[in-house]
């Protein structure tokens, strides 16, 4: 199993666990409050495997130049499906069970980097629905994480500052001990 098979069924692995965890207690609880809360959930993103110009992409990540900006775009809208991004399809199964929920007003997923929609694109997704909040959440669970820590935070101040009106709490940093339990509990499941 290469690396970045790894990182996808862990990432995949973690935000399964988080869904059952959430999940545990809160079937139809939306019904039970007044406020409409839309969830968007977070994922790391992966390139697309046939994308034309992976190599020049990750040649010019970090330059910051005009063309670095063009390619990335086009990166992140490349079309996406099971066979050319395994990450983005176990995702994807990870939040239409989400949704099956019905906790929430709305669910919505984005991805930090290499894949659509951007965190941008899902709040001006999820503002369509007219929640009072948005809540957002994020598989990248561990402390010390710049994705979680910057990169997510970032855009959400981005969006807060130019939609002052709308609500919007990142449900983060999760703490340690439940993390541990849920990983606990999933590795029970295959000792016991």
């Amino acid at each position: 199993m290469n690396t970045r098979n790894i990182f996808s069924f862990a990432a995949v692995l973690l935000l399964l666990i988080t869904v059952s965890f959430v999940n545990a207690g809160t079937e139809g609880k939306e019904n039970q409050h007044s406020q409409k809360t839309s969830v968007i959930v977070v994922g790391h993103g992966a390139p697309a495997k046939d994308f034309p110009k992976l190599k020049e992409y990750f040649k010019l990540h970090d330059s910051h130049t005009l063309e670095a900006e063009q390619l990335e775009d086009e990166l992140i809208h490349w079309p996406r499906n099971e066979k050319n991004d395994e990450y983005w399809a176990g995702f994807i199964k990870v939040i239409n069970a989400f949704k099956k929920s019905n906790s929430f007003h709305s669910i919505h997923y984005a991805f930090n980097e290499m894949c659509a929609p951007t965190v941008k694109e899902a709040l001006m997704e999820a503002v369509k629905e007219n929640p009072d909040v948005i809540v957002l959440t994020s598989i990248m669970v561990t402390p010390g994480g710049g994705h979680s820590e910057k990169d997510i935070p970032a855009a959400i101040e981005l969006f807060k500052e130019e939609h002052p009106d709308i609500k919007v709490v990142y449900a983060w940093p999760y703490d340690v001990s439940d993390i541990s339990n849920l990983l606990l509990n999933q590795v029970y499941k295959f000792v016991k």
